[in-house]
């Protein structure tokens, strides 16, 4: 070819694909949920300029509190902090408090901040209650293995008593922070997220939207296996976690539905508590086994023909706050509606919950197409917050919206489309229902922030630029944290 003909294809080539950038939106077209097909907009080629680089000095500034290791002897002779904690008159020092930024505070419902007035009530006396006050804390692989949960539940322990990590399955997908957890190589788990197990004839995945069982799901028309099954688990207090969560007196079972007879037996250490034989039972049973210093470790063995469907083992003090973590891998938060609606509220009936925090707006981004998809998803966000107020009356309810989370576009990482849409869409929805909104997108830094995150020393978030690494998770967790003490400071101070 002579040099002209070439050039001359070259330039139609180039012509082609600057059309090409020019008709793909900026969000690409996805072909399914793995492949995304997109082409780098002309002028970005011509005139590539690098994303200014978001400061984040002052989050860098921001102190964390270190998990606080409590001695053997100190944790094993220890009767936990709240049960003398009645003792103890509540007090609260505002003069602590670092300066609430505009960025991270708290967005309120038209009622104003008195929304959260309720549970503020509630926390002040929660060291002198008979029961713990319960705060549930959903949301996607953010909080996998107890992360960011862990740091807010010591927080608020610390200012308003209590003891426990609360709330944990059996069988899990990662290690959890705050417990170590060792248990039989025969457990099976089921979860609410994903395909639904062909096997599975039922939705009772409870309050932790998964359950654990010994034995396989068979139909009632199918005899329960002649063979007795057993199968354990063994829980001990974990060092590296914060001081407060290695500390319980209370232990509760959250089981069910077995059909036939189930011996639980119930270890101390090397000493049996108790041993009993349950009937079985179509309904959800709670055991509660009172103890006096918190165990080295303890024991939970099942014995039977056939696995109750086990929902959660909770951990936790006779007072003061009690907080559970619970993270769905790819969940956006309107799964509740796939779980059994009369188990769910039997369970948060039992809880007494005061609090559910609603972390979720990531796993949607992927696949949205426009920005109407990402308004209804708000909408069905918001119907779900509808489903919780109606479930449990009185309950105080706080969304915590996306993170920034970054995609390759060309030479550079930036904000992931839509994610400013989606942000909007479940703060909009989440003040129509009265809930409050925290906004974690602008409390990071804003726009590509999560580039500035990834890059920082240490770094505060993994090199998929969206998920916080451990340092990162503590940071976000103290600027939530922030935003909820100086609102219940402003409380305190109105009253007499």
């Amino acid at each position: 070819m002579r040099p002209t003909q070439v050039l001359a294809f070259l330039l139609v080539v180039l012509a082609g694909l600057g059309l090409v950038g020019l008709l793909v939106p900026e969000g690409g077209i996805p072909f399914s949920n793995a492949f995304t097909f997109r082409a780098p907009d002309p002028a970005t080629v011509l005139f590539d300029k690098e994303p200014e680089q978001v400061d984040i000095s002052d989050i860098l500034a921001v102190t964390t509190d270190s998990a606080a290791v409590l001695e053997p002897e100190t944790l094993l002779d220890s009767l936990g902090y709240d049960s003398v904690a009645a003792n103890i008159p509540f007090s609260f020092d505002s003069t602590k408090l670092r300066p609430l930024e505009e960025r991270i505070a708290l967005h309120y419902p038209n009622d104003g901040k008195k929304v959260l007035w309720p549970l503020f009530a509630k926390l002040q006396k929660a060291n002198a209650g008979t029961r713990p006050l319960r705060v549930m804390h959903y949301g996607d692989s953010q909080l996998e293995g107890d992360r960011i949960t862990s740091y807010l539940r010591n927080k608020l322990q610390t200012q308003f008593s209590g003891t426990g990590p609360g709330l944990i399955a059996v069988a899990d997908i990662v290690p959890s922070f705050s417990v170590d957890r060792v248990i039989s190589d025969n457990w099976l788990r089921f979860s609410v997220m994903g395909r639904k197990d062909p096997t599975l004839t039922h939705s009772r995945y409870g309050a932790m939207s998964s359950f654990s069982r010994f034995t396989p799901i068979l139909p009632d028309s199918v005899p329960v296996d002649t063979i007795e099954h057993e199968a354990t688990v063994t829980i001990r207090p974990l060092r590296r976690a914060y001081g407060k969560a290695q500390q319980f007196n209370t232990v509760k079972l959250f089981y069910g539905w077995h059909r036939a007879p189930l011996t639980i037996e119930f270890r101390k250490g090397d000493e049996v508590i108790s041993t009993e034989v349950i009937d079985p039972t179509n309904e959800m049973r709670v055991r509660v086994w009172e103890l006096g210093a918190t165990p080295k470790e303890i024991t939970i063995t099942f014995r039977g023909h056939d696995s109750p469907d086990v929902f959660g083992i909770s951990l936790e003090g006779r007072s003061g706050v009690c907080m559970d973590n619970i993270a769905a891998r790819g969940g956006a938060g309107y799964e509740f509606k796939r779980a059994d609606q009369s188990l769910l509220h039997a369970m948060y009936s039992y809880l007494d919950v005061e609090l559910l925090i609603l972390q979720y707006g990531g796993n949607v981004l992927p696949n949205l197409k426009d920005a109407e998809e990402a308004a209804q998803y708000g909408r069905f966000f918001g119907a779900q917050i509808a489903r919780f107020k109606k479930m449990i009356p009185g309950v105080s309810i706080i969304v915590i919206g996306p993170s920034d989370m970054s995609i390759k576009d060309g030479e550079h990482f930036v904000t992931r489309p839509y994610l400013e849409e989606v942000r909007d869409a479940m703060k909009t929805n989440a003040l129509a229902q009265g809930a409050v909104f925290w906004d974690m997108y602008a409390a990071m830094g804003g726009r590509n922030s999560m580039v500035s995150w990834v890059e920082a020393d240490p770094p505060l978030a993994a090199s998929d630029y969206t998920h916080f690494s451990p340092q990162g998770a503590k940071k976000v967790a103290e600027l939530f944290y922030t935003a909820l003490i100086n609102d219940f400071a402003a409380y305190y101070a109105s009253k007499p």
